[in-house]
């Protein structure tokens, strides 16, 4: 196998990151910033991160608190992001961080 070296290059930070909420996985589009002040929130430092990483367990959060938006105050229908295409992808709920 054969390894290349990438240097010089644009990190694009939007990504699409699972959360589990009530049993239920959600796609939902957080950025690197809205991600760092998740763990600047929980307290979790980079070598907490690292351990869940290399355990393969997802990230806990207690503190932190996502505001997933309502479609015209239905229960259970989230705006989706505009930004993805649901024809090519999955649904990814649209969210902000609170506070």
């Amino acid at each position: 196998m054969k390894a290349i070296d990438v240097k010089n290059f644009k990190l694009y930070t939007t990504a699409v990151i699972s959360i589990e909420w009530k049993q239920e996985l959600l796609n939902v589009n957080l950025d690197l910033a809205m991600m760092l002040k998740m763990m600047e929130i929980e307290g979790l430092t980079r070598e907490d991160v690292q351990k869940y990483s290399d355990q393969g367990k997802p990230i806990p959060f207690k503190k932190v608190v996502l505001n997933l938006f309502t479609d015209d105050g239905k229960p259970g229908q989230y705006y989706t992001d505009e930004s993805f295409c649901e024809e090519d992808d999955p649904t990814v709920f649209y969210v902000e961080l609170k506070g």
